[in-house]
């Protein structure tokens, strides 16, 4: 990871950018709609590959957004395609609509479809900060990034706060599901707004 921790190190995250390990594939998130949360993005491939997309939210969560589950073909050709998505609803909640005094565990099953990751009472989901910058998160191979492991890795990864670290650490365990050596991978990170506006 030292090429992506590379081409991430500055002092401030900017607020898109690629994300590589040696691979030669330069994979695009080319726009993101306006809705408050966003329910989908057009990305642009320059070859045909697996794709995965992950809201991350720096010392916070990883939540898999495409595919939306295991019956959904993830293999992209090569051009441009429109990603849909639905975002945690608990997660975007303003913190107006949040009474601390009733704040419970939520249900993990909004961080981990299909129930594959940790119970509910292990891991919880609670409403983003305010300040909390939030990324999606664009991840391909030509190896096959299957739903279940994706889900899997990034539901046990813990989120660093830095900004850049959090994204490297998401891409690293998306990148330890591939199981053929050399794990080839590429990515693009761009910085999004998820809050409803009041």
């Amino acid at each position: 990871m030292a090429a992506t921790a590379g081409a991430l190190a500055c002092a401030s995250t900017p607020a898109a950018g690629p994300m590589a390990d040696g691979s030669t594939a330069v994979p695009r998130i080319t726009a993101v709609d306006t809705t408050r949360p966003p329910r989908s993005a057009w990305v642009q491939l320059d070859q045909q590959a697996y794709a995965v997309l992950v809201l991350v939210a720096p010392g916070h969560s990883a939540t898999l957004l495409y595919p939306a589950d295991s019956s959904i073909d993830n293999h992209l050709s090569a051009g441009a395609h429109q990603l849909s998505f639905t975002i945690p609803g608990m997660t975007v909640l303003a913190d107006s609509a949040v009474n601390p005094a009733r704040r419970t565990p939520r249900d993990s099953s909004l961080r981990y479809p299909g129930s594959v990751g940790p119970s509910s009472r292990t891991r919880t989901v609670q409403p983003l900060e305010p300040a909390t910058p939030v990324f999606l998160l664009l991840v391909t191979s030509p190896q096959p990034l299957v739903y279940k492991r994706v889900v899997e890795k990034t539901a046990g990864v813990s989120i660093p706060s830095m900004e850049t670290e959090a994204l490297n650490a998401v891409a690293k365990a998306i990148k330890a599901t591939l199981v053929t050596e050399p794990r080839d991978w590429a990515g693009f990170y761009q910085r999004v707004e998820v809050r409803r506006q009041r």
